[in-house]
């Protein structure tokens, strides 16, 4: 269980960046996909988009999970967005470190640091980016969602969807800061679930787990042709094995179904 952390305060009104639009009707053949994830031993939520056509797969897409360590991309976002340009040369250079360490190991100590820095130099920033996103439903280190959901971190499919493709099309942070996480996040060190069946294409992705069955990951496949955005969400009481293999061909399916044949 994690500690209690402190309430966040309201942020000072900004102006927002316009969120990812609104995607276009399902694909046609998307039901492989959805009726997959109806077999799931538990509860499953895909968001799965094709940034090229808009159209989408969704299954329980509103639905409330926890994050687990999809939510480091969260703290990057606001460490870059609301902290990075207030600091001097060597402290982004340590941030940079952290993030990346985030990004690519999952470090759980970088995670930490990184929270510990915006409680004392902006604490309003993690409530900022979900407000300049139109993310209503998601929660980053917060009593009122572990008080409700027993989870510190809560989002759903779609909405995490969203902060990866803000992350992709690098509006919100611009272009170096953007490209910084995205060729971190292609250099994971995790590849057993979006990543597992999709041959040499490029992935980027962020997973998540936590040890009572929850099992996430969120990221982009590209193949050259198309750009497909999947965003899986799982908790389960069967074995981290079968959760894995699930996400690795829910990922797969989503992927059929929304590319360009």
């Amino acid at each position: 269980m994690q500690a209690p952390v402190k309430k966040q305060p309201a942020p000072a009104p900004e102006q927002q960046v316009p969120s990812p639009q609104a995607a276009l009707p399902p694909a046609s053949d998307s039901n492989e996909a959805i009726d997959y994830a109806k077999k799931f031993s538990g509860k499953a939520g895909l968001y799965a988009k094709n940034l090229k056509t808009g159209q989408i797969i969704s299954f329980n897409a509103d639905q409330i999970f926890a994050t687990a360590s999809t939510h480091k991309l969260v703290v990057a976002l606001a460490v870059y967005k609301y902290i990075y340009p207030e600091v001097p040369v060597d402290k982004k250079r340590e941030y940079d470190q952290l993030i990346k360490k985030m990004m690519v190991i999952s470090d759980n100590p970088a995670f930490y640091e990184l929270l510990t820095e915006i409680e004392q130099r902006k604490p309003a920033a993690l409530t900022q980016v979900l407000q300049d996103l139109n993310l209503t439903k998601t929660r980053i280190h917060s009593d009122e969602a572990f008080n409700k959901y027993n989870y510190h971190s809560v989002t759903t499919p779609q909405e995490m969807a969203i902060i990866m493709e803000t992350i992709y099309n690098e509006q919100y942070l611009g272009k170096e800061m953007s490209a910084i996480l995205k060729e971190e996040l292609a250099k994971t060190i995790y590849k057993e679930e979006i990543p597992r069946h999709m041959s040499d294409n490029k992935v980027m992705h962020k997973v998540g787990q936590l040890p009572d069955g929850v099992l996430n990951d969120v990221g982009v496949v590209d193949d050259g042709k198309d750009q497909i955005l999947i965003s899986a969400f799982s908790k389960t009481q069967e074995s981290p094995d079968y959760a894995s293999d699930f996400l690795a061909k829910l990922a797969a399916k989503a992927y059929d179904g929304l590319r360009t044949k």
